[in-house]
């Protein structure tokens, strides 16, 4: 980007909306995790006091709503920055914002300047996609194009858009919203310097042909031919371009030179990234697998490298979950949900492991939405239904107009999100079921069934409460486990699978559905959780058999723990932290907080 396309980009309408996005999304999280105790409220006016780098008052103000979804707190004014006797201006700065209330934080310095630092990167790289995207609209694009074009980001984490190891122009090649498409590079691998695992469902002898497409499998065989080596002694692994530059030429030069990784060239299928960005869809032949490519991107706070064990984990579980699903009875009016099966996953290990290698060449293959459409079914990314369009109307307008409010939101709760609960309820099975990790297949706009996705890190259950016998799973190693509290698969406490459940599917999607709901269709927040929760007890009412499941995984629970997105960035130790917060489905028939 030339000097002049950036000035350009600054002084543009797209920079002004992603900082107060930012900001407003960084003071809902600070607030309901209740990291500001010296708030000062009047009304629904908040008032916050800080201090200058030269000691001297400044003050910042808005207004603010606390909504009756979990109590989450909604800044509907721009927040405003008052120093001294200068003019009030609204504040732009999330740096400046966070330093100066930084003497009312429970901070680790060096933590909240980097967590300062994701900020700006989500702020300039959300203006870029933004001033790139504007005007343009989604509505009635197919599903390829919504699940790239989508420019939203997780609607609660205020690091959305960080994508820090990116620069502008990285942004502008690679970013889902921005990239015409991806061309990944094909490694091939000697099997005994990789850990890998394949679905009973392929041949992993034959594994190039079961998981690239018919010219690249060729390419692949005649490349080793002609080298003078056996196929079969390798594995397929593509790499994403951006990580071949950044990370592999400069680390893994010394196994390009023992011949244990070997350089094919470039895929012959066009790719498409998706919304995760390190995840492309083949835009070749829609049918074919996608892959997920490890990259040493950090987004939403986390590393999108493929740590080994996960990429071990991710075909037996998707084959365990496959046997779950199938040998589950589906009453009406549920429907049974897609897998997106992870079939297979290759990681290369090298020999001397340094720092930035861990998980740093790795892929895993999953299935595509379009193998799984019935005939009249269409599908949309699950984050598309929370999408306000270019023309100030959400995506889902027509559908929601054509069925009416009320129809459509129960007939979303009954065909995705019920299914999801009752693999909590019936196997004691938690899916992280963000909506990222979601996907809605509708006919006309009406929801039908849920696509869900993500599974090689997305799942955990207790082997105490599942219906039958858990899957055989690569344990993480301990280092893993110190640097990712968070990360684990098996836990012994219900609650906590409960909760897990909750975080994704009512705390983050949900409740955002909730707010847009009240916001456009006049449907009160009251209202939207009554008819989830009519939902919920209407399934528990017939199936009393299952009453003590539903009892143990009890969803309405006064309250249910949520992860703090925000606060886990800048607090001194890492680990895993929560609050209790209020079930709107226990509070049902409450009147809105005010």
């Amino acid at each position: 980007m030339q000097p002049h396309e950036y000035q350009s980009l600054i002084d543009s309408p797209a920079y002004r909306l992603a900082s107060r996005r930012v900001l407003r999304q960084l003071l809902e999280a600070l607030l309901f995790e209740d990291a500001l105790p010296h708030a000062a409220w009047q009304a629904d006016t908040l008032t916050l006091a800080g201090r200058c780098s030269d000691g001297s008052a400044v003050s910042y103000q808005c207004q603010v709503l606390r909504t009756f979804s979990f109590d989450r707190m909604r800044v509907t004014t721009p927040l405003l920055r008052c120093h001294g006797d200068e003019q009030t201006e609204e504040a732009s700065d999330p740096a400046l914002f966070l330093a100066e209330i930084a003497p009312w934080l429970n901070a680790d310095t060096v933590r909240l300047e980097q967590f300062a630092a994701e900020l700006l990167a989500t702020q300039i790289k959300d203006a870029q996609t933004l001033h790139a995207r504007a005007g343009k609209l989604l509505r009635g694009a197919d599903y390829d194009t919504l699940e790239a074009r989508l420019s939203d980001g997780h609607p609660y984490h205020p690091s959305y858009k960080s994508r820090l190891g990116f620069t502008l122009a990285d942004n502008a090649a690679y970013a889902p919203e921005l990239a015409g498409g991806v061309t990944p590079l094909l490694l091939a691998v000697r099997r005994e310097r990789c850990r890998f695992a394949f679905s009973t469902m392929l041949d992993q002898d034959a594994a190039a042909s079961a998981l690239l497409d018919h010219a690249d499998a060729q390419h692949f065989h005649d490349e080793l031919i002609r080298r003078g080596l056996r196929p079969q002694d390798y594995l397929p692994l593509p790499v994403h371009p951006w990580q071949w530059n950044e990370v592999v030429l400069p680390a893994y030069h010394q196994a390009l030179a023992r011949g244990e990784l070997l350089a094919l060239g470039p895929l012959q299928a066009r790719y498409l990234p998706q919304q995760s960005i390190r995840t492309l869809s083949n835009a070749s032949e829609r049918r074919q697998l996608s892959l997920k490519l490890s990259m040493n991107l950090v987004n939403t706070s986390t590393s999108r490298v493929l740590a080994p064990h996960t990429v071990q984990n991710a075909a037996p579980i998707s084959d365990w979950l496959r046997t779950l699903v199938a040998s589950t009875d589906w009453p009406s009016p549920l429907a049974r949900p897609v897998l997106l099966r992870e079939v297979a996953g290759v990681s290369f290990s090298p020999q001397a492991p340094a720092h930035g290698q861990y998980g740093a060449l790795a892929c895993i293959w999953r299935e595509s939405v379009h193998s799984h459409l019935l005939p009249g079914e269409a599908a949309v990314p699950m984050t598309g239904v929370l999408h306000v369009d270019a023309d100030g109307l959400p995506l889902i307008d027509p559908w929601v107009q054509r069925h009416g409010p009320e129809r459509w939101l129960q007939r979303l709760i009954e065909r995705a999100w019920l299914p999801v609960l009752h693999l909590l309820w019936r196997h004691g099975t938690a899916l992280e079921s963000h909506a990222q990790n979601m996907i809605l297949l509708h006919a006309d706009g009406l929801p039908s069934r849920v696509a869900l996705k993500d599974f090689h890190d997305g799942v955990r259950f207790s082997p105490a409460l599942l219906s039958g016998p858990p899957p055989a799973l690569t344990a993480p190693p301990a280092e893993h486990a110190r640097v990712n509290p968070n990360s684990f698969l098996q836990t012994s406490d219900a609650d906590e699978l409960r909760d897990f459940t909750f975080d994704a599917l009512f705390f983050v999607n949900l409740a955002e559905l909730a707010w847009l709901f009240a916001r456009f269709y006049e449907m009160p927040e009251t209202r939207f959780w009554q008819i989830t929760g009519d939902v919920l007890r209407a399934h528990q009412q017939r199936h009393p058999e299952q009453a003590a499941r539903f009892a143990l995984f009890d969803c309405f629970a006064d309250a249910v723990a949520i992860e703090l997105l925000a606060s886990r960035r800048f607090q001194p130790e890492i680990r895993l932290r929560t609050r209790l917060a209020p079930n709107p489905l226990a509070r049902i028939g409450e009147p809105p907080c005010r």
